[in-house]
């Protein structure tokens, strides 16, 4: 009988372990999700750019789109390694998003210093900003502070006061 129980405990804790494990991604950052993973492939990880661990932080998930599903936004940098942004892959359809790294952030550039913090900002969590949806503040030396923040159709730049 105690045997048996010993079994039943070990197949349970197995059990247990290997579903949470086979849905993160192996090929990118320890904590990216698969369907993360896969939308970033498809979107030219490798090709056109790489994941970046030099911005602060590494990756965030809050619901950018208001869709009431968590997103992930991504330190990314171009393959040519000079220009850092941020990709962010919209749950709902796996749409992937991409600000800075050569492409607008909306502000006169194409780029994000690779001193850049960012972070999320969400007025469901008690901060007084005019946005019904999660947006990244993004702060860097030398440049205007601001937020990203989605419009229905792309992520557009609002210089904070």
């Amino acid at each position: 009988m105690t045997d048996m129980l010993v079994k039943a405990v070990l197949a349970l804790a197995l059990l247990g372990v290997a579903p949470a494990t086979a849905q993160l991604s192996r090929r990118t950052f320890g904590g990216l999700p698969r369907w993360a993973d896969s939308a970033l492939v498809a979107a030219g990880l490798g090709r056109q750019f790489t994941l970046s661990s030099q911005l602060n932080p590494a990756y965030e998930f809050a619901d950018f789109d208001g869709d009431g599903l968590s997103d992930v936004a991504v330190g990314i940098k171009d393959t040519g390694g000079l220009r850092y942004g941020i990709a962010i892959v919209h749950r709902i359809d796996r749409s992937v998003h991409v600000v800075g790294a050569g492409q607008p952030v909306g502000n006169g550039k194409d780029q994000l210093s690779w001193h850049a913090s960012w972070g999320v900002a969400s007025p469901r969590r008690g901060r007084h900003l005019a946005f019904a949806r999660d947006v990244l503040y993004i702060s860097q030396p030398g440049a205007h502070d601001g937020w990203l923040a989605w419009d229905g159709r792309a992520y557009v730049w609002m210089e904070s006061d």
